[in-house]
């Protein structure tokens, strides 16, 4: 049984800046097995950097992060954010999928026939089959993020990393998104990367709450002062009408400040 405490990756006292921009300062938190961490905080407060210097895509100004409870060859799912992702080229949602395959393979290598029943298995099991043959460009916001996460899952990561996956997609995308992430969780940790956190609310088991640095990073109960002081003004969080455990009930002092290991 997977130890669900076993420490996947540790950041450590990170800090980033872009030119003279500080961005990042002394930053500080860890990913466990099973996880399903949201990182929350403001537009602009450093959430996307942070997520790039923990894929590798950024290197920090100081501190360190590490992947102690991983393989040294570790597989990492990334889901990036749609403006990253150019939907008029001409590919089928098939060919997007199999374009997750070719990270192992050398530019003249063939698509292998594991590499096909790969991809056909990850489209069954997000409900993407009937869609195989359809162009990019003609699909929803919430089928082309599942497209997305289907490149990301076939693969077969050990960790799955998204950027802002509820951006400009319904309510009703948002809601399926949020419940097959849960069940993906059920075999591979998960983080979140977004602004929006009531989407998630009920399914995630930990909170980091970034803006600049680190204000709160501990179970999936937050005081208000805690958003507050992280978003620099009154937050109220609203759950849509489903159950969660975002705001507490009791007095702010419980809130982690800048520094803490939570």
């Amino acid at each position: 049984m997977t130890d669900t405490k076993a420490l996947l990756v540790s950041v450590r006292n990170v800090s980033f800046s872009y030119g003279h921009e500080s961005v990042l300062k002394d930053v500080s938190l860890d990913i466990y097995a099973k996880d399903y961490l949201a990182i929350i905080g403001p537009n602009g407060g450093g959430k996307t950097t942070l997520l790039k210097l923990i894929l590798g895509l950024l290197k920090p100004d100081a501190g360190q992060i590490t992947w102690p409870g991983l393989p040294a060859r570790h597989q990492i799912g990334y889901v990036p954010q749609f403006a990253s992702f150019e939907r008029e080229f001409p590919l089928s949602v098939w060919d997007v999928v199999l374009m997750g395959r070719m990270g192992g393979h050398l530019w003249w290598q063939r698509v292998s026939d594991r590499d096909q029943d790969l991809t056909a298995d990850i489209l069954h099991q997000l409900g993407l089959d009937a869609l195989s043959s359809k162009p990019v460009g003609q699909l929803s916001g919430g089928q082309l993020q599942r497209v997305m996460i289907a490149r990301a899952l076939v693969c077969n990561p050990d960790i799955l990393f998204l950027d802002e996956p509820i951006a400009s997609i319904d309510t009703g995308s948002r809601f399926r998104l949020s419940s097959m992430l849960t069940e993906l969780n059920k075999n591979i940790p998960i983080v979140v990367v977004t602004h929006d956190v009531t989407s998630f609310a009920s399914n995630v088991l930990h909170i980091a709450c970034v803006n600049r640095t680190l204000f709160y990073h501990g179970d999936a109960e937050l005081a208000s002062g805690c958003l507050d002081e992280a978003y620099g003004c009154p937050v109220e969080l609203v759950a849509h009408g489903v159950p969660h455990r975002v705001l507490q009930n009791h007095a702010d002092p419980s809130c982690t400040h800048p520094g803490s290991d939570k």
